[in-house]
Formats: structure tokens, C-alpha cells, sequence
């Protein structure tokens, strides 16, 4: 079996994947998450309360880490009105082999995860200790280093974060302004490295996003 350490997770380093649930209904479900290593063995995750992943770790116990570069993914995990029907897919899942939890078909690798514990961070957030059951890996091509794949998945995991902060109080619409700071450059450098691209769909769909969420909350504060 593969080891964490061998998919590039390291101590104290914020890793960037997909994490792949069962809602109540048994359908699949799946968001970006950041994954902190402990050790191979374990693994924390900061969930925010009011997500459906969280609801369904308090419920099922248990999930799949994705790890992809796959920018689509990450995009339509994170958004899923940009779905067909509002709904990720069904056919881009398949069941985990030790596991209740549904891992993605076309993942470069997974690890199946059960939690250890969940613990209070504060009224909004739970960290999860989660034990690593199964570490899988694909054999896949290596793949040219481009800066708009990378901009682009930055991007959208700081786009998860503008709607919450922008209608929270004067600290979070503090932390949504560096946010969309953050990716206005992510948008620059795509525009430059890869301006007719998906990424830059992408990225135009995000800013579109951003400045309805803008107005929404002007409307409110």
C-alpha cells in the first residue's frame, strides 16, 4: 500500500484534494478540502459546521480523500449549480473498497479515511482526526508544470471562503477583500499563461460570481 508521504502530504502543509461523502439520501457528495498530515497513519480536517461534509462525517463516520489536478473537478465540487441540474455527476463516482463512501473514478489517488474524533474549534468549526485506512495510487502520466492549473484551483478555494465572509462581520469582510485581492492576481496570471483556456472560463465565471456576492451584501450592510 501506498503512504501519504509518497502523494506528497507532508507535516505541517496544507494539502489540497477533494473529499468525497454519502448525504443522508445516499447520494454522493463531494468538496475541496484542505488535509493536514499527522502521520501516515493520520490525518485532521477543519470543517466548517453548517457543510454538508460535515453533516455527513457526523453521520456516516467516514470518507475519501481524492487527490487530482484535475481543475474541473475542483470547480464543479465547489460550485455545483455550475452542474447539469445543479448536481456533481453521479457517474464520476464509484464505492470506496473498505469503506461507506464514495471516491472519484478519476482520481490520481485516494485515501479512505474514518474518524477518530471530532472536536470543537469554536461555534463555526470542528476539526476531525481521521484514521487512514486505505492509501490507493494510479500509475499516471507525469504532466507539464503549468501556472494556470495551479492559479486557477488557488482561486477557487479562496472563492469557497468570499460568499460566507461577505455578509459575516467587519473581520471577515476584512478577510474577503484579501481573498478577491488573492484572486485577482490568480486571474492576471491565467489571463497571461493561458487566455483562452478553461482556466480562464473558469476565472471569468468566479469574478461573475464574486461581484453578485458583492452587491448581495452591499445590499445588506
Amino acid at each position: 500500500m501506498a503512504k501519504l508521504t509518497d502523494l506528497g502530504f507532508s507535516k505541517e502543509i496544507v494539502a489540497e484534494t477533494i473529499l468525497t461523502t454519502y448525504n443522508s439520501d445516499g447520494q454522493p457528495n463531494a468538496a475541496p478540502m484542505g488535509i493536514l498530515m499527522e502521520n501516515d497513519h493520520c490525518v485532521t480536517i477543519k470543517l466548517y459546521n453548517s457543510s454538508l461534509t460535515y453533516q455527513n462525517l457526523m453521520s456516516r463516520r467516514c470518507g475519501v480523500i481524492n487527490i487530482t489536478s484535475d481543475v474541473e473537478i475542483f470547480f464543479l465540487s465547489a460550485f455545483k449549480e455550475a452542474n447539469p441540474n445543479a448536481k456533481i455527476p453521479p457517474e464520476w463516482f464509484e464505492r470506496a473498497e473498505t469503506l461507506d463512501a464514495p471516491k472519484l473514478q478519476t482520481a490520481d489517488a485516494t485515501v479512505e479515511i474514518s474518524i477518530q474524533k471530532l472536536t470543537p474549534i469554536n461555534a463555526e468549526k470542528t476539526e476531525a482526526v481521521c484514521d487512514v485506512k486505505l492509501v490507493k495510487a494510479t500509475k499516471a502520466l507525469p504532466k507539464v508544470y503549468c501556472r494556470a492549473l495551479f492559479a486557477t484551483i488557488e482561486a477557487i478555494v479562496h472563492a469557497t471562503r468570499i460568499k460566507v465572509f461577505l455578509s459575516g462581520d467587519k473581520r471577515q469582510r476584512e478577510q474577503a477583500s484579501m481573498l478577491m485581492e488573492n484572486i485577482a492576481y490568480c486571474r492576471e496570471t491565467v489571463n497571461r499563461v493561458a487566455p483562452n483556456s478553461r482556466y480562464a472560463e473558469i476565472m471569468t465565471d468566479l469574478t461573475k460570481r464574486i461581484t453578485t456576492w458583492r452587491i448581495e451584501s452591499e445590499s445588506l450592510h
